[in-house]
């Protein structure tokens, strides 16, 4: 379906442009979009409770960027009455600033809720961008973030 539509849009524009160059960025712009639709689907969390449900492990697998962000983001339950969450992240991977936003927002939800937080496993990829870009073990950012001053 995504290939039809990429070829019928770049002979298209080729045609009533009488320009090759903007027919192959429609190519390419159309058929990046798909691909960031698809792998944005590509994403799991599940979650287990441990320690006599005072604990719950969240397990992501998948790549977490600006197509798939909302997704992570809705997956957690914040109004759950546990001591502690561990978000594992050894089977996925961070790719943009939205991403790492997003993760942000979760941590503090969470720890807003009374509930200690712990991440592991991201890989270093994903740990170069979390670690310049979030905010959520910065108290003064997060503070700013919240309303204070």
């Amino acid at each position: 379906m995504s290939t039809n539509v990429v070829m019928q849009a770049s002979v298209a524009v080729t045609v009533g442009t009488h320009n090759l160059a903007i027919g192959v960025f429609v190519v390419v712009l159309l058929a990046a979009m798909f691909f960031a639709n698809k792998v944005g689907n590509i994403l799991y969390i599940g979650s287990e409770e441990t320690d006599e449900g005072r604990r719950r492990v969240y397990q992501v697998v998948g790549q977490v960027f600006f197509a798939s962000s909302e997704r992570f983001g809705n997956a957690f339950d914040f109004k759950e009455s546990v001591e502690k969450v561990t978000i594992d992240l050894s089977l996925a991977h961070f790719w943009d600033i939205t991403a790492v936003q997003t993760l942000d927002r979760v941590v503090i939800k969470f720890r807003r809720e009374g509930t200690e937080v712990e991440l592991i496993g991201l890989n270093e990829a994903s740990a170069t961008i979390v670690d310049r870009y979030a905010i959520h073990d910065d108290p003064v950012a997060v503070e700013k973030l919240m309303g204070g001053h």
